[in-house]
């Protein structure tokens, strides 16, 4: 389980209607009694990617399009204000 993508959809702005999500492998599932805030994943592997935010393991972007859940326009807001932010020279 990792921390889902709420806090850094919070970071870039977009609205958020879960302020703790986590992601869990879809296998996980059925041991999930609440299932409002929870993003699942196909991939086992995703457990040993992840990025610290806020003194958590957080999902990491590259697997934000494989996530799977109830709001899928937090994903969407969080891809798009990656894609438009403004880069380095």
């Amino acid at each position: 389980m990792l921390a889902g993508p709420s806090l850094l959809a919070k970071i870039l702005g977009c609205s958020v209607s879960c302020g703790c999500d986590v992601v869990v492998h879809v296998g996980d599932l059925e041991y999930v009694d609440e299932k409002e805030c929870v993003w699942w994943i196909e991939d086992p592997t995703f457990i040993h990617r992840y990025v610290w935010i806020g003194g958590y393991p957080h999902v990491v972007l590259e697997d934000l399009k494989r996530l799977r859940g109830k709001d899928a326009e937090v994903l969407g807001c969080i891809l798009e204000k990656i894609r438009n932010a403004p880069r380095v020279p």
